[in-house]
């Protein structure tokens, strides 16, 4: 069988554990041929980012316009946009080009604190790119950041779901892994409106955790382009996420690259899936074609 095309569209992370790098590695993992669009280069290792370049917006546009003509996609992953440039040609680039499923990670703020996005691009990202793409993967600073309002509480994440689809947004999942409420559980809450679902797992104390959110969203994109429901590709990413945690190989000398292995699509992994919050729910099971 042909294999599906999934693009990511972020930033390079010269440490390999997050951006392109990983996006890469998990796409071709589960199953599909990716393609990339750099948005920026940086000069990283685990311990930090010492060197930022962003792209031109030309180059960006001759990425975008040679594998639109040659390799079309299944899925585009969006990570690190960075410009109010980059943003407006990728909105463009939604408009004109027909792409059958559309992820974002809004990356804003880095894990030192320093924001990513021009102050500028915020509202393009609200306002105008988010409506038109089909998912969007906030963590809880950055859902925070983008819906003005504080997110303490399991009521406050499904309200700014609310929020987000009243925006817009098609399909939100709020990642709940820099949530405070439950010590125990990494909680996150996917809903398009129609339905919704907690996804929970035993949170893994470890410092390999760089590139989570890359690793979720390049996963989803991937198990959408393989023909995935919506859900199920939220909970095959949740388990493949948390075994690249589990078998985390532990290098560097600061907060390390999950494990980019084949799926052993282990029972450990799968996430336990409810509709409310507070309930235990069940595990999932193995999604399958």
């Amino acid at each position: 069988m042909t294999k599906p095309i999934v693009w990511t569209v972020a930033g390079s992370d010269s440490g390999g554990g997050a951006g392109v790098q990983a996006d890469v590695k998990v796409m071709n993992l589960l199953g599909a041929h990716a393609c990339s669009v750099v948005t920026a280069l940086t000069a990283q290792n685990t311990i930090g980012t010492g060197r930022l370049e962003w792209v031109s917006p030309d180059m960006l546009s001759a990425q975008l316009d040679a594998l639109k003509s040659d390799l079309p996609p299944q899925a585009v992953k969006l990570g690190m946009l960075g410009t109010v440039a980059t943003v407006e040609r990728i909105i463009s680039f939604l408009k004109t080009q027909k792409v059958p499923f559309t992820i974002c990670d809004p990356v804003l703020i880095s894990s030192s604190g320093t924001f990513l996005l021009e102050a500028a691009a915020w509202p393009l990202l609200t306002q105008r790119l988010f409506p038109a793409v089909d998912l969007i993967t906030p963590n809880i600073p950055e859902a925070e950041h983008l819906l003005g309002m504080k997110i303490t509480t399991p009521s406050d994440i499904e309200a700014a779901a609310r929020k987000a689809r009243a925006l817009g947004v098609k399909e939100i999942l709020i990642k709940g892994g820099h949530g405070s409420h439950d010590m125990e559980l990494s909680s996150d809450y996917w809903s398009n409106g129609k339905e919704h679902a907690w996804l929970s797992s035993p949170r893994l104390e470890t410092r390999n955790s760089h590139g989570t959110g890359c690793f979720l969203s390049s996963a989803i994109a991937t198990a959408r382009a393989l023909g995935y429901s919506p859900l199920e590709s939220i909970v095959l990413a949740k388990a493949y996420l948390n075994q690249g945690l589990r078998q985390a190989p532990d290098l560097g000398n600061g907060f390390g690259p999950l494990a980019f292995n084949p799926w052993e699509k282990a029972k450990q992994d799968l996430p336990f899936v409810s509709q409310q919050a507070a309930a235990p729910g069940r595990r999932a099971k193995t999604p399958k074609i």
